[in-house]
C-alpha cells in the first residue's frame, strides 16, 4: 500500500512539473515575440502588414499549445514549412519586419522538429533570411551578425530544451520501470514465503504421518504381542506361585498402559486441524493462479468433508501434479477441481479447458504414474478423459476411512 500511494504521489508530480515546464515555455516565447517584434512593428508597419504580423504571432501561440502528441512529425514539418514560407513571403511582398519571425520559427524548428531534420529546417530559413537581409535591405554586417547569433541562439536553447525534456521524460520512465519490478519482485517474494509455508505444512504433516506409521509398526505390534502372551502367561501360572503371578499382572499392567501411551501419541499427531482438509487445497490453487494466471476453482458442497492426514496429502499431491501436467502440455486457461461425498465415497474430479481434443492419444507419463501409486495406498481408484470440445479430466474416487495407523490402534 506505502509502494502504490508513493507511486500516485510520483505521478501527480511529474504531471505537475509537466505543466509548469510547458507553461513556462509558452511564456517565455511569448514574451520574446511581444517585446522584440510587435513594438517595432506596430510603429513602422503598414495596418495590412501589422494585421498580418498578428495573424503568424497567434499561429506560433496555438502550435506551441498544441501537446505533441495530438501531432504526427510530418504535421509539424508542414506547419514549419507554412510558417516560413509566409513570413518569409510578407517579407519579400510587403516588407516590414517580418524577417523578425524568423526568430520564433528557430524556437518552433529546434523544439519540435526531430533530429537532423530540425538542423536542415533552420539552415534553410536562417540562410533565406540572412541573404535577404544582405542583399535587400543593406544593412549593415554588425546588424546581420546579431541577426545570425540571435537566430542561432534561439534555435540552440529550443533545441537543448528539448534535450533536456526528452532525457528527463526517459528517466522517469526508467524509475517507473525499476519501481514496478521493485514492487513485482516484493508481491513475488511474499507469494514464494506463502507458498513455501503451505510446502512445510504439507511436509510436516506428511512426516508427522510417517512417524505415526512408524509409531504403530514398530511398538504398536510388538506391546499388542506382548500383552497377548502376558495373558496366556497369566493363565498358565494360576496354580504357581502368588509372587509370579502379581509379577505377571505388573507387567500386564506396564503392557497396557504403554499401549495407551502410544494410542494418545497417535491420535496427538493427527489432531493438527490447522492442515487437514480444503485449507491447504485451497491455498494450493490460489498460489498457483497467483504464479500462472490460470483462473483455479474449489468447489465442494460440504465444508466440513472428513479428511484423513493421508487423504489431505495426497489430495495435495495429485492438485500439484494434475497443475504441472495442464502447465506443461494443455495451455489450459482454466481449472476446476470439484470434491464431493456420496455415502462412503468421497470423489475428486480435476478439469481443465487445454487445447487437447478427441483426435490426440493420451500416453499415460511419469505423472500419471505417479498419481496412480498415491490412490492405490488409498485404495483409490483413477480414470481419466478428453473432454468436449477440448480439454482433460481426472476423476479419482476414494473409500472414507480412518488412516492406517489410528484405525489400526483403535482396535
Amino acid at each position: 500500500m506505502i509502494i502504490r500511494q508513493r507511486k500516485k504521489d510520483f505521478s501527480l508530480l511529474k504531471i505537475m512539473m509537466k505543466a509548469i515546464q510547458k507553461r513556462l515555455l509558452i511564456m517565455w516565447f511569448s514574451i520574446l515575440i511581444v517585446l522584440a517584434l510587435l513594438p517595432d512593428s506596430f510603429k513602422r508597419e503598414t495596418p495590412l502588414q501589422f494585421s498580418l504580423t498578428i495573424v503568424l504571432f497567434i499561429c506560433y501561440l496555438v502550435v506551441f499549445w498544441t501537446s505533441k502528441k495530438k501531432w504526427k512529425p510530418f504535421q509539424f514539418e508542414f506547419v514549419t514549412v507554412v510558417l516560413g514560407i509566409v513570413s518569409l513571403l510578407k517579407s519579400l511582398i510587403l516588407g516590414g519586419e517580418g524577417f523578425g519571425l524568423m526568430l520564433p520559427l528557430a524556437v518552433f524548428i529546434g523544439f519540435h522538429i526531430h533530429g537532423r531534420r530540425a538542423l536542415a529546417y533552420a539552415t534553410f530559413f536562417g540562410t533565406c533570411s540572412t541573404l535577404f537581409l544582405y542583399f535587400e535591405e543593406n544593412l549593415k554586417f554588425t546588424h546581420i551578425i546579431s541577426y545570425i547569433l540571435t537566430y542561432v541562439g534561439c534555435y540552440i536553447g529550443a533545441r537543448g530544451y528539448r534535450i533536456q525534456t526528452e532525457a528527463y521524460e526517459t528517466n522517469q520512465q526508467h524509475l517507473e520501470q525499476l519501481q514496478k519490478a521493485h514492487s513485482e519482485l516484493q508481491e513475488a517474494h511474499l507469494q514464494l514465503q506463502e507458498a513455501a509455508l503451505h510446502s512445510l505444512q504439507v511436509a510436516v504433516l506428511e512426516e508427522r504421518t510417517r512417524i505415526a506409521r512408524d509409531i504403530h509398526d514398530a511398538l504398536g505390534h510388538s506391546l499388542t504381542s506382548l500383552i497377548v502372551q502376558l495373558h496366556a502367561l497369566k493363565y498358565m501360572l494360576q496354580d504357581g506361585p502368588d509372587n509370579a503371578q502379581e509379577a505377571v499382572r505388573n507387567m500386564l499392567g506396564v503392557a497396557k498402559q504403554s499401549l495407551e501411551d502410544i494410542r494418545t501419541s497417535v491420535h496427538t499427531l493427527a489432531l493438527d486441524k490447522t492442515s487437514l482438509g480444503l485449507t491447504p487445497l485451497r491455498a494450493l490453487l490460489s498460489q498457483a493462479q497467483k504464479h500462472t494466471g490460470i483462473k483455479m476453482e474449489l468447489i465442494c458442497s460440504d465444508l466440513d468433508i472428513p479428511l484423513s492426514q493421508e487423504m489431505t496429502i495426497t489430495f495435495y499431491r495429485i492438485l500439484q501434479e494434475a497443475i504441472t501436467n495442464s502447465l506443461r502440455h494443455s495451455d489450459a486457461k482454466e481449472i476446476l477441481v470439484i470434491i464431493e461425498q456420496k455415502k462412503d465415497i468421497l470423489l475428486l474430479s480435476i478439469r481443465d479447458d487445454g487445447s487437447i481434443t478427441s483426435d490426440q492419444k493420451i500416453k499415460p507419463g511419469f505423472g500419471l504414474t505417479g498419481i496412480s501409486e498415491r490412490i492405490q495406498l488409498l485404495n483409490g481408484t483413477l480414470a481419466y478423459r478428453i473432454r468436449e470440445p477440448h480439454g482433460f479430466q481426472l476423476d479419482f474416487s476414494f473409500p472414507i476411512r480412518q488412516s492406517e495407523p489410528e484405525r489400526s490402534m483403535r482396535t
